[in-house]
């Protein structure tokens, strides 16, 4: 409701302003929910989108878009410590997980750019990887074979970025714009992300976003 009063605000006290309708460069933060995969319990997580769309087309009723986005989901760190004869071995692993997509798709706007507030609608296809970056130390420790009686220490040390799951996916969009100058709008938008199974959880779901945009 307070978002719903900020946007009503906003549009009174823009309506004399004439928005530009050529490209634009948008940026938007805001939240998205989905389930962990730490727990597999259901989570929300920032997200940051960057987007490019094209010109207002048809009339000043429709545009594309390619966004790039992305959230982060969350770190875990594993200890293995055993002893094989006389020998121990330590392997201490940790990460993060994170899941980014590009996404293409179209918008429809009913009212064109007369209006004071701007809805839209659209959807298109996106493409994910769920990514998980870690850090592997390994570490044996025995005795030296050329002084018995001591230890000596092996060491090792890994660090990538492994990606456990990627895809395509079919988004639904809508949400309203709102001129503030003639080349600057700002945007209140919802997502909503439709299958991106993995394992047994769901790293799709519903997305709200808050940003601007810098139309020529």
């Amino acid at each position: 409701m307070a978002i719903g009063a900020a946007v009503l605000i906003l549009g009174w006290m823009t309506a004399s302003v004439q928005a530009n309708t050529g490209a634009g460069i948008g940026i938007k933060v805001g939240a998205q929910t989905l389930d962990s995969p730490i727990d597999g319990q259901e989570t929300t997580r920032v997200r940051v989108e960057a987007e490019i769309a094209s010109a207002l087309l048809a009339d000043e009723h429709a545009d594309f878009f390619l966004s790039v986005g992305g959230s982060p989901l969350g770190s875990y760190d594993i200890a293995d410590i055993y002893e094989i004869d006389g020998a121990l071995y330590e392997d201490y692993f940790s990460g993060d997980y994170s899941v980014i997509d590009v996404r293409l798709g179209a918008r429809l706007y009913p009212f064109g750019q007369d209006a004071q507030i701007r809805p839209h609608v659209g959807g298109g296809l996106g493409y994910y990887w769920f990514l998980d970056s870690y850090d592997d130390e390994y570490y044996v420790t025995t005795e030296d074979p050329f002084f018995p009686g001591s230890l000596i220490t092996y060491a090792d040390y890994a660090s990538d970025t492994d990606t456990l799951a990627d895809g395509f996916f079919p988004f639904i969009t809508a949400g309203v714009s709102v001129p503030v100058t003639s080349g600057v709008e700002l945007l209140f938008e919802f997502e909503y992300d439709f299958g991106k199974d993995d394992g047994g959880f769901d790293l799709g779901g519903p997305i709200y976003m808050f940003g601007a945009r810098i139309r020529l």
